[in-house]
C-alpha cells in the first residue's frame, strides 16, 4: 500500500511529535530509556492522552482526506534496552497492535492509514561518534526488525539515523524482511547527514549496498528543518527523499537536545518552507518533529499538493 500511495497521492501526511508532546503534559511520565512506549500498558489515563494524540492525527488527515502514514511507539524498543528494563520481548508486537487497533477503531471514510514499524538508533541520535559499524549494526538491530515483521506493520522506518554506517546496516536487514521500508537520518544546518555525509551521497552509497529490487522505497530526513535543505540543494536535486519530518525550530537540533521548553518557529513560516520543500524536491511525505504538533499538521494538510514523479 506504501508505494500505491506514494505514487497515486501528492501529499501523504506523517505524525507530528508524540513522545515530546506527552513529555510536557501534567501527569504523563516517560521511562527514562523506552520513552512512551510502556504507555501501551498504562497507566490508563496516560495511554488514553497517547492514544488522543494518534486520533488527533487521525482526525486531521481525515479532515483534510490526505491519506496518512502513521509509526507505532517502538523507537527505542530493542532487545537490549527491553532486557535492561525489565520489559517483556512482547512489548515489540503490542505497540504495533496498539497502533493497528487505532487505525481499526477510525471512521470509515478515513483515507488510507498506514502503520510503520520504527527503528531508533542504538546510541545518541544526535552522536555519530558513537554509532555501531555496517555489521555490528545488522547484528544489533535484526531482532527488533523481525519482531515488527512478526507484528504486522505495513512497512518499517530506520528513524533519525546520524550515521550512514549504521542506517546501511540496518537497510541490509530490512533489504530481507519482505516489507517496504525507509530510511531517514538526522540532518544538520548544512544539509548533510550530522557523520557530515552529504545528504545525496548518502541515499546513493546504501542504494548501492542492498540489491536492486529491495532498495528503500525512499528516504526521509527529520529531527531537521526544511530550511536546511533549502539552502543546501537545487530544486531537483535530491531525487530519493520522499519525506520530511521536520523539527519546528530553525536551530541545529544539537543546540535544541534537551532544552527545558519547546522551541519552535512560525507554524505559517514552517509550513511555508515545508511547501517549497514539496515542490522544489518532489517531497511527498510531510510531518512533524521536535517542537510540531496538530497546529503544524493542519497546516501541512491545507497545502496545495501537486502530482510527484518517483526516479
Amino acid at each position: 500500500m506504501l508505494e500505491e500511495l506514494l505514487a497515486e497521492s501528492g501529499i501523504v501526511l506523517a505524525e507530528c511529535a508524540i513522545a515530546e508532546r506527552l513529555r510536557r503534559m501534567p501527569g504523563v511520565e516517560l521511562h527514562p530509556t523506552l520513552f512512551n512506549a510502556p504507555l501501551i500498558y498504562g497507566p490508563e489515563s496516560s495511554r488514553r492522552a497517547m492514544a488522543g494524540i494518534y486520533r488527533e492525527y487521525l482526525d486531521i488527515a481525515r479532515a483534510a482526506g490526505r491519506p496518512m502514514l502513521l509509526t507505532a511507539p517502538t523507537w527505542r524498543l530493542d532487545a537490549e534496552r527491553l532486557a535492561a528494563a525489565g520489559m517483556p520481548p512482547s512489548m515489540v508486537v503490542d505497540a504495533v497492535a496498539f497502533l493497528r487497533e487505532l487505525r481499526h477503531e477510525a471512521a470509515p471514510d478515513q483515507p488510507p492509514v498506514v502503520i510503520g514499524g520504527l527503528v531508533g538508533p542504538r546510541s545518541d541520535c544526535y552522536r555519530p561518534d558513537l554509532a555501531p559499524g555496517t555489521e555490528e549494526a545488522e547484528g544489533f538491530h535484526c531482532w527488533q526488525i523481525g519482531k515488527l515483521v512478526e507484528g504486522g506493520a505495513d512497512f518499517l522506518l530506520a528513524q533519525t539515523m546520524p550515521s550512514v554506517a549504521e542506517a546501511t546496516g540496518i537497510a541490509r536487514v530490512m533489504s530481507g524482511a519482505g516489507k517496504p521500508f525507509i530510511i531517514s537520518f538526522c540532518t544538520g544546518p548544512d544539509g548533510c547527514v550530522l557523520d557530515g555525509t552529504p545528504l545525496p551521497e548518502a541515499m546513493a552509497r546504501i542504494d548501492a549496498t542492498v540489491p536492486a529490487g529491495k532498495r528503500p522505497v525512499g528516504y526521509f530526513v527529520n529531527c531537521t528543518h526544511p530550511r536546511f535543505l533549502l539552502l543546501a540543494y537545487e530544486a531537483g536535486g535530491l531525487g530519493r527523499l520522499i519525506g520530511i519530518q521536520a523539527n519546528g525550530s530553525s536551530r541545529d537540533v544539537r543546540q535544541l537536545d534537551g532544552s527545558a521548553a519547546t522551541e519552535a518557529d512560525s507554524v505559517a513560516s514552517w509550513a511555508a518552507d515545508m511547501g517549497e520543500a514539496h515542490r522544489s524536491f518532489g517531497v511527498a511525505v510531510l510531518g512533524g518533529c521536535c517542537g510540531t504538533g496538530a497546529d503544524h499538521l493542519a497546516a501541512l494538510a491545507a497545502l496545495p499538493s501537486q502530482t510527484l514523479s518517483r526516479p
